[in-house]
């Protein structure tokens, strides 16, 4: 025991997300007597008993670690961060997502760890934001690598960008798709969601699961919504979740009165009894490094409708395993909505076909190998 990796997770907080679930799997499932886990974020969000009930991980709450840019706060986190890496002697640092990734590896730097992972589940910076604040975030992301020992990315068509903007060379890289637990969702039963919900059995099911940002551009979707309801009267959407853009979801519902096709659900512990019950899911990201709520619809055969951005379609292959749109476009998000309501089988069948891909290449125990290969490689060194 006294042989074991002292190994260091960092990420921002711990909602329910992408991110946290990767990160949160992989100290869950990693050898306790090869690594020596510990974990460094600001404990806040509905992860945080999961994360306490994790054998044998230290927990280490950095109250001023947050996701917005705050120069005192920032400073903060990174000098508790720093002395942290320092006290604690870590043989690995394993950073997850854009700020704790900046932070974290500015505090190992300092700190003198030998061994430095970064995880970019996505980019900070997309196609809808200005030339300057793009090419900033650019600069820093390859500013980071001098700092870092090894990156891993969470779809091949990431890997690629990172390249093509040479962010990073090829030898530097690995890219490890983010797992979901297969079986869970596999074997999940159906919710009812018509009692809950008080509709009729021959309602069709649309659902978006994710947080309300930016990010997931779930108001592309609501002004999608009414288009549809107009050609397809028997559909209800489901919003699943909770984030910064609720209150302006609410009001746009409201406002353009589809109370009656549109429910919030809030955030839910019985993701995969929900998608089960959907007859199709939808993604409206303006940006996203993969999309891990595609991936779980994928694995319970539900047909999808998704952005055409950064990592999806390595998961939705436009008429073989879903439906690609262009982002923040919500009049061909509602025609690609009404396509895949109006021809049910057809979506069926590329949901099976996207269903074995996922079955195949993201079962979480094969990331967290492919995460224990990578730590020992360098290990090994």
């Amino acid at each position: 025991m006294k042989n074991r990796i002292k190994l260091l997770h960092i990420i921002t907080d711990l909602p329910i997300g992408g991110a946290q679930d990767n990160t949160l799997y992989t100290l869950e499932l990693l050898d306790k007597d090869k690594y020596d886990i510990s974990l460094a974020c600001n404990m806040t969000g509905d992860f945080v008993e999961r994360a306490n009930s994790i054998p044998t991980c230290k927990i280490f709450d950095i109250q001023a670690l947050g996701r917005k840019i705050d120069l005192v706060n920032d400073v903060k986190a990174t000098v508790e961060l720093m002395k942290l890496i320092r006290t604690g002697r870590f043989d690995i640092v394993h950073t997850h997502s854009s700020k704790p990734g900046v932070i974290g590896r500015l505090a190992c730097f300092f700190a003198g760890t030998p061994i430095v992972i970064h995880t970019m589940h996505g980019f900070p910076f997309h196609d809808f934001m200005g030339w300057f604040p793009r090419r900033f975030y650019i600069a820093v992301e390859k500013a980071m690598n001098a700092f870092t020992t090894h990156l891993i990315t969470v779809s091949k068509l990431n890997l690629k960008k990172i390249l093509r903007l040479g962010i990073a060379k090829h030898k530097l890289i690995t890219n490890i798709y983010s797992g979901i637990d297969i079986k869970k969702f596999r074997n999940s039963p159906k919710k009812n969601l018509y009692d809950e919900l008080h509709l009729s059995n021959s309602v069709k099911l649309i659902g978006f699961i994710g947080r309300f940002s930016e990010q997931k551009s779930p108001l592309t979707l609501l002004r999608a919504i009414g288009k549809v309801v107009n050609r397809c009267h028997d559909c209800h959407f489901l919003f699943v979740g909770d984030g910064p853009k609720k209150s302006e979801m609410e009001s746009f519902v409201q406002h353009n009165k589809l109370d009656e096709k549109v429910s919030f659900l809030g955030y839910r512990m019985d993701i995969p009894d929900i998608l089960h019950s959907l007859d199709l899911f939808v993604l409206s990201s303006i940006y996203e490094g993969l999309g891990r709520s595609i991936t779980e619809a994928l694995c319970c055969k539900v047909p999808v409708v998704a952005t055409a951005v950064e990592g999806v379609p390595e998961l939705i292959q436009h008429k073989k395993t879903g439906l690609l749109v262009k982002p923040n476009d919500p009049v061909q998000l509602s025609n690609a909505i009404i396509y895949a309501l109006e021809n049910p089988e057809k979506m069926k069948q590329m949901a099976i076909v996207g269903s074995l891909f996922v079955r195949e290449n993201f079962d979480v125990s094969n990331m967290v190998k492919k995460i224990d290969a990578v730590y020992t490689s360098f290990m090994n060194v």
